[in-house]
């Protein structure tokens, strides 16, 4: 298979040709383009006039034409390959460029399934993000950090809510009635994306299950986009895969500590704009001189005299944005560490809203030999969510702050909170109602690696996703749906957990100057369980006491799932003289989800 630049160089030539060719201000130069290391046509190479939308591509035999102003500049850019600029002289032809290969870019090592290759291998489409992308990139989840960065991956935030969930999908919606989720691999484990926390409970929105880990422990992500790419990963890579390395140690590197703090502060961009209350006392008595009213008894005889309540202030606050960072980073020829630990909380502009983190990282390789080599990744976060009833009924807070009429006071004469119609107060909603979320994640990876001899090893790994969330909403009597219960509390504990299980033995070789081989086989066992426990109240003495132990009727509910997944996969890549490679995957899964 022809290396995937000269794909892309095709598809470049036929979005472009078109206006290259109608374009013919300026003398029209001729020229061939060539690699410098053995003067080979170079097909598919980007040659543009700096400064103007005149380009064309080079073609089979490297080639090309193009006309260009007087003493104009050309362009010359290729994947894998240096970018270059000619200046072109006004009654020159025959242009010839030699274009140096970016070794840099080409030897990049890539994270791909089950291992690495170089860039200059790859047969599938893989889009890279590194540390230094997306080091000053201030965003509460890691899933954020791929917005705008890698082509063909569209990431929408599904609410403003901190902490809630994100919408990631890559090239498009692939599945009607199934997920379209991609699969996310965090240092070799598989991240389970199940959403602990229930929507029905409080009416919070979903939560994001990556906000558990902290970005400033990532040193690179890779996107596997396409069917060779994600194969080895089977069924559940067919909506893309998503690669996530953190950041480890170095050998014979000097200890460093780092610390980073970044503060910011959000308001919203735009406010509901309401009527004041001399506006809606005017509007009231034009309706009524419209329905034909008398205009002895107009409803508002002073409109200029009534008041106004600004319930939209009340709801917006400027939120603030914190993050602090500390890491501690080394090692020698035997040892290498990583060791980070991180705090962020992250406030909503409506309030109450707000998510925190508390994450810790540790990062350890030994090598007990030259051959053998242990490791591990541990990753601890506890989360914490306050989420305001923000939803499109009137129980809302956003609603409940802006239906109401602008000249209705907030607080009755008693000092109570005022009630219009079935919306809720809004300051009571904001005061008073409890939709907590507390959760616990562990993602932890421990390794053994044994090279037979040079190019051929057997590495084991085990790994383990804990992630459990207890939420707790009470509802009490000021607000409407806890009025009707004489209070409503409920409680729910969440816990997923996943147990892996891995063997890959790989071999690369190079056989001299032009044939490069990497080969792999391996098995995984994986298992999954996964339990929830419910439990509802009502009826409580007063609101001072809001455990459901204290209601007078308690419900409850529990359920438990369990399933098992056991593969096997292999990969062989085979690159002839650094220009064409061959790549072939396979995987087969046996699931317990399944009948015999």
């Amino acid at each position: 298979m022809m290396k995937t630049r000269v794909l892309i160089g095709l598809l470049f030539f036929l979005a472009t040709h078109s206006f290259a060719q109608t374009d013919s201000a300026g003398e029209r130069i001729t020229g061939r383009v060539t690699s410098a290391k053995d003067r080979s046509a170079l097909p598919g190479v980007s040659v543009s006039v700096k400064g103007s939308t005149q380009g064309t591509v080079t073609d089979a035999e490297g080639r090309f034409a193009l006309a260009v102003p007087p003493a104009g500049t050309l362009v010359f850019s290729y994947i894998g390959y240096l970018f270059k600029e000619v200046i072109v002289k006004s009654g020159s032809n025959g242009v010839d460029v030699a274009l140096e290969e970016d070794a840099k870019e080409l030897s990049e090592l890539v994270v791909v399934g089950y291992g690495q290759q170089t860039r200059q291998s790859l047969t599938g489409s893989v889009a890279s993000v590194t540390a230094a992308d997306i080091r000053d990139i201030p965003v509460p989840s890691t899933d954020q950090l791929l917005q705008g960065k890698t082509t063909g991956v569209q990431v929408t935030a599904n609410s403003g809510v901190p902490g809630g969930g994100i919408f990631i999908r890559v090239r498009g919606t692939n599945s009607v009635n199934a997920g379209n989720d991609p699969l996310y691999v965090i240092d070799g484990v598989f991240i389970n994306n199940t959403n602990l926390i229930t929507t029905g409970l409080g009416n919070q929105v979903a939560s994001n299950p990556l906000a558990d880990l902290n970005p400033a422990d990532i040193e690179s992500i890779q996107v596997l986009k396409d069917a060779n790419a994600t194969a080895i990963y089977g069924s559940r890579g067919a909506n893309g895969v998503v690669l996530i390395t953190t950041k480890r140690g170095k050998v014979n590197a000097r200890s460093r500590i780092n610390f980073s703090t970044y503060q910011g502060w959000s308001q919203a961009a735009k406010k509901y704009e309401v009527v004041t209350g001399p506006q809606l006392a005017e509007l009231e008595n034009e309706r009524h001189l419209n329905d034909g009213g008398d205009p002895t008894r107009l409803p508002f005889p002073n409109p200029a005299d009534e008041p106004t309540y600004d319930r939209i202030s009340d709801l917006f606050r400027t939120a603030r944005t914190s993050d602090y960072e500390l890491s501690v980073t080394g090692g020698n020829e035997k040892t290498t560490f990583y060791v980070g630990g991180g705090y962020f909380r992250q406030e909503s502009v409506v309030q109450p809203s707000n998510f925190e983190r508390y994450s810790a990282r540790v990062n350890l390789d030994h090598f007990f030999s030259d051959r053998l080599k242990v490791g591990t990744s541990n990753a601890l976060a506890r989360t914490g969510r306050n989420v305001s009833s923000n939803d499109n009924n009137p129980t809302g807070v956003i609603n409940s702050g802006l239906y109401p009429r602008s000249n209705l006071p907030v607080f009755n004469t008693d000092g109570s909170y005022a009630l219009y119609g079935n919306f809720d107060n809004h300051l009571a909603l904001i005061n008073h109602l409890n939709n907590d979320a507390v959760g616990h994640r562990v993602i932890s990876n421990v390794y053994a690696e044994y090279t037979f001899f040079e190019g051929l090893s057997l590495r084991s790994s085990w790994s383990i996703d804990f992630n459990d969330a207890y939420e707790n909403n009470y509802t009490n009597t000021f607000i409407s749906a806890g009025r009707a219960s004489q209070g409503r509390a409920v409680s729910a504990l969440t816990r997923d957990i996943t147990l892996l299980n891995e063997q890959v033995l790989s071999y690369r070789k190079e056989f001299g100057e032009r044939h490069r081989l990497y080969a792999l086989v391996g098995n995984t066992i994986q298992k999954n369980t996964f339990g929830r426990t419910t439990l509802n109240g009502q009826q409580f003495p007063s609101n001072d006491f809001q455990t459901i132990a204290s209601s007078a009727t308690q419900t409850g509910s529990s359920s438990r799932s369990a399933a098992g997944l056991v593969s096997y996969f292999g990969k062989v890549n085979y690159s002839y003289l650094n220009r064409y490679s061959l790549e072939g995957s396979l995987r087969a899964d046996a699931s317990s989800r399944f009948g015999a």
